[in-house]
């Protein structure tokens, strides 16, 4: 009896010993996440103005996934060192709306040519100058 007692107890003392091992672990990885997340709202802070910041800050409630898909872009262009200014918060909503897939609203209409965005018709203008 008392050779089955002491294995129940050995038993007992390895799972024990797993449940604080992978207690451990965990506790690890969630300090390793939340110093990312750290880090990642350092390099926003950094790249996005404030008012762009406080507006992600809100979509991230909304458009979570949107909100982070902005911020990875950012990131991934600051990192190859193609940001010239921080990026304000007309910046933010064009890039949300190119996301969303949201088609401009305002469009031009010239004699003799086919309707298109205002967005186009800025750009050929810019490209004839």
């Amino acid at each position: 009896m008392s050779k089955e007692s002491d294995e129940l107890k050995r038993i007992r003392e390895r799972k024990l010993q797993a449940l604080i091992a992978e207690q451990q672990r965990r506790e690890a990885a969630n300090s390793v996440k939340i110093e990312r997340e750290k880090e990642r709202e350092q390099v926003v802070q950094a790249i996005f103005l404030p008012d762009a910041v406080d507006y992600l800050k809100e979509l991230k409630k909304m458009k979570p996934d949107i909100a982070n898909r902005i911020e990875d872009l950012a990131i991934a262009l600051f990192l190859r060192r193609q940001l010239v200014t921080r990026i304000p918060k007309a910046g933010v909503l064009l890039v949300q709306r190119k996301l969303e897939g949201v088609e401009p609203k305002i469009t031009v209409k010239r004699r003799g040519e086919d309707e298109v965005s205002f967005y186009e018709a800025v750009r050929k203008d810019l490209a004839e100058q």
